[in-house]
């Protein structure tokens, strides 16, 4: 008897709907065709290290995700799967699933790089750039603790009032 209520259990669970998840290829393939990215793109892949190390990131600052045209099937012209496919095999992390804009797709491997471990429920919230941004400050306090007030004072107040902001 428990043998049949085993095997109806089974089959009832696998007729159950599951979830539609949106994988990386998903979520890049829109962003392509809503943003009309195109080869040149790539390039600046491969020049990140001077996008991230600008100078604009002295001062941190809070973005908001962007939002993305999701279709429920990516229909994408040969070029555009070209591209995704290429985008996904130069910047290969578990964070492209949940990027909302070329930018984000830049800032995912440094963001990577920086903390492998980040909760999905903060890479859903906040823009990756804002994230970076507060992992880096965590990062530099951790590594000089014994900084005195006097050297940086304006630059670590505002890094405390971004990391207790996340």
């Amino acid at each position: 008897m428990d043998l049949l209520k085993d095997i109806k259990q089974k089959r009832a669970k696998q007729k159950q709907k599951k979830p539609f998840r949106r994988n990386a290829f998903h979520q890049i393939c829109c962003i392509v065709k809503q943003y009309g990215l195109n080869n040149d793109f790539l390039s600046i892949i491969d020049n990140v290290d001077a996008y991230v190390s600008r100078e604009s990131l002295n001062f941190p600052r809070i973005r908001v995700k962007a939002k993305v045209k999701n279709h429920l099937f990516p229909l994408a012209t040969k070029d555009e799967y070209m591209l995704t496919i290429s985008i996904i095999s130069k910047i290969d992390n578990p964070y492209l699933k949940f990027v909302h804009s070329p930018e984000e797709i830049i800032w995912s491997e440094s963001l990577y790089r920086l903390n492998p471990s980040i909760d999905s429920k903060k890479l859903i919230r906040y823009h990756f750039e804002t994230l970076y941004l507060h992992e880096r400050s965590k990062k530099d306090e951790s590594v000089a603790p014994h900084q005195t007030e006097n050297q940086q004072p304006s630059r670590k107040h505002e890094r405390r009032k971004a990391r207790n902001f996340i």
